[in-house]
């Protein structure tokens, strides 16, 4: 795996972009979370609503609380430097529906900061703004 992605990061920030070019938070202006990648090609991820809106969304079978509530999920990796993209094979996942999927995601670096983005079909963008841990979690 290319070196840059092996290690723990921390979510900065999380946001929507729709096709409109309206700009919409998404897990609230504070959310936690941790993405972990490993050298043999392993990852988990976790992403968590932090503020009062949080206890909306507690039903892990509902798309809406995977994408702005609390969503995780586990498996393997694979990185296509030459398309900037990094694809997540899903083994485990609160939200059902991503088991067994292939996440593909956008990637940039830039210096300490991995910025990943999900193109969906309808032109809506996700983005995920981490930075490099560089000790224990806050």
């Amino acid at each position: 795996m290319p070196p840059p992605f092996a290690g723990t990061w921390l979510l900065v920030s999380q946001h929507t972009i729709h096709p409109d070019g309206r700009v919409v938070v998404t897990r609230g202006e504070h959310p936690r979370g941790v993405i972990m990648y490993d050298d043999l090609g392993n990852m988990s991820v976790h992403l968590m609503r932090t503020d009062g809106d949080a206890e909306r969304y507690t039903d892990l079978n509902d798309f809406e609380t995977a994408m702005e509530g609390y969503h995780a999920y586990f498996g393997t990796y694979e990185v296509s430097e030459a398309e900037q993209i990094v694809r997540h094979f899903v083994v485990g996942a609160a939200y059902p529906p991503y088991r067994g999927s292939v996440q593909e995601r956008h990637y940039a670096f830039d210096g300490d900061h991995l910025t990943l983005t999900v193109h969906a079909k309808d032109g809506t963008q996700r983005v995920i703004v981490w930075v490099r841990a560089r000790g224990r979690m806050p």
